[in-house]
């Protein structure tokens, strides 16, 4: 009778670094060795087990099926096999194939049925019932992987999107801390003008970035639902990337961070002016944000053959290989640790590639790894270039003040509006903005409280106050973060520190702490000489 070879289901998602089979074979030598063959001539990955133990040593989580003799199928092997597969994940249920005699009726019933998913195989058995009955063992088994590799995006998805909404209340509370204080500020009587002028314009600013938080959520929900359109016009790139860049002029200012543009065309695609603008606007952002101090930002544009490259280079924290190829998915961030002080929400790369994409361009990112930089790549279709180049740069720095309370705070609105809470009531105020530099000020300044924020540059604040006791002790030390669970005030009291306060921080509260620290640093009898109570 003529066999049509049938082809084999290859299992999915196997671990490279083992060797699974197919099929694991318990039999007599010699109808295990006829198996195997008959088995492999369909393509079938197959492992004869010389003993109990070599099957159960080889069965593994991604096994595709076990085929057993009814006579190697002995009550100590029913009862270690069934324990195993008891073990298995709620995904899984192991096809247990089970070649019988005609007729028999020595196999325990009970006990087989405790290995679950079992299928007998009557003897004499053609190849034709073999092969289509592992067949549809490996057919189940194919399914249940592909129910594991669902379960297991969906988790991943779950704990992303859990991240995501961790990090978007700490982004939301950044803004809102100095809007309050500014709020608190505004309602003392005699504010001198200026002042008011100045936290007006402190409040305008911290509400603009909220703003922008927000636009970005409903743009990227907008490209997921494809709501997004565009306003096609001509557009010379070289023009709107140099307006673009000396808009972010202050903020790479702030790091001393030089921006040179590199455009040795004059390129005009077709596109929407706003969109191509957010574009660069993201990417400019994160060059920024991930680059330090005094390094410099490339910006090139070059036209060839149709296509415009449009190219932002850095040479900061570079990216982890294993993050390059999801980094423009939603809720991706490259930096995902405590001291994390850049903040961003890990939809700015999202948004990026659906634009370029809605554009006819396509982008991708290159980095040999962390601390060696990265440069994104976007490439759109070019309508004409002529010569024409410009550069742009940026430099600066920032000053602080000296006092007995020090604040270690990256958010320079929050700083500012909390040294001016401060003062006013007649403290004295130290400002940094990243972990070593509240180190540092902690030695010098020796401060008699410290208002530590835990997304610090450099090092965490939860670093900053395990150092402070081989440095110098306030007597008061107090966390001042967007991070405000219970695990998280656990993890700071766990620190060292002697509050918690999440943001945004309630200033009766704070002033409250702060008055408390310093009354009890008045009255020494407590205290050692570190300050320690």
């Amino acid at each position: 009778m003529t066999q049509d070879r049938l082809h084999p289901l290859t299992v999915p998602s196997r671990d490279p670094t083992r060797d699974d089979a197919d099929v694991l074979i318990l039999a007599a030598p010699r109808d295990a060795e006829l198996t195997v063959r008959a088995l492999a001539s369909a393509g079938y990955r197959c492992r004869a087990c010389a003993s109990e133990d070599a099957l159960l040593e080889a069965l593994s989580p991604v096994s595709g099926s076990l085929l057993i003799a009814e006579e190697r199928l002995t009550r100590g092997l029913l009862g270690r096999l069934a324990a195993r597969i008891h073990e298995q994940p709620a995904w899984s249920d192991l096809p247990v194939l089970i070649v019988a005699n005609h007729g028999t009726d020595r196999l325990p019933l009970k006990a087989v049925a405790a290995l679950g998913n079992v299928s007998m195989i009557q003897r004499p058995m053609t190849r034709d019932a073999l092969l289509s009955t592992v067949a549809s063992a490996l057919r189940a088994r194919h399914r249940q992987l592909e129910v594991r590799d669902l379960l297991e995006q969906q988790r991943e998805q779950s704990e992303r999107k859990d991240q995501f909404l961790a990090m978007l209340a700490h982004e939301l509370r950044n803004p809102l801390t100095p809007i309050r204080y500014a709020a608190h500020l505004l309602q003392r009587p005699g504010l001198p003008s200026d002042r008011q002028s100045h936290l007006a314009e402190l409040v305008d600013r911290q509400v603009g970035h909220m703003g922008r938080i927000i636009d970005q959520l409903l743009d990227v929900s907008r490209l997921t639902r494809g709501l997004i359109h565009l306003e096609k016009t001509r557009v010379d790139l070289c023009a709107l990337t140099q307006d673009t860049l000396a808009a972010h002029a202050i903020s790479a200012q702030a790091k001393e961070i030089l921006i040179s543009c590199d455009c040795t065309c004059s390129v005009w695609v077709e596109g929407d002016e706003t969109r191509l603008r957010q574009v660069l606007d993201n990417l400019i952002d994160n060059a920024i944000k991930f680059s330090p101090p005094g390094q410099g930002i490339q910006v090139r544009i070059d036209a060839n053959a149709g296509r415009v490259l449009w190219q932002v280079q850095d040479h900061g924290d570079g990216i982890e290989p294993k993050l390059l190829p999801q980094l423009f998915d939603a809720f991706v961030q490259a930096d995902r640790s405590l001291e994390r002080s850049r903040g961003g929400l890990g939809l700015g790369l999202a948004l990026v590639k659906g634009l370029v994409t809605m554009h006819g361009g396509r982008v991708w990112v290159h980095s040999d790894g962390p601390g060696r930089g990265s440069e994104f790549t976007v490439e759109l279709p070019a309508e004409h270039a002529l010569d024409g180049p410009r550069d742009l740069s940026a430099g600066g720095e920032a000053d602080a003040v000296n006092g007995e309370i020090l604040i270690a705070e990256d958010n320079v609105d929050a700083a500012e509006a909390l040294r001016m809470i401060l003062e006013g009531h007649g403290y004295r105020v130290t400002v940094v903005h990243s972990g070593p530099d509240a180190i540092q000020a902690l030695r010098e300044s020796r401060p008699q409280v410290l208002i530590c924020d835990i997304g610090l540059p450099g090092i965490s604040g939860y670093d900053v106050a395990r150092a402070a006791s081989s440095v110098h002790r306030p007597e008061v030390m107090i966390a001042v973060t967007g991070y405000g669970s219970a695990e998280d005030r656990a993890n700071a009291l766990a620190a060292g520190f002697d509050a918690h306060l999440a943001k945004p921080v309630a200033v009766p509260q704070l002033l409250k702490e702060v008055a408390g620290a310093l009354s009890a640093g008045d009255n020494p009898s407590g205290a050692d000489s570190d300050g320690h109570s």
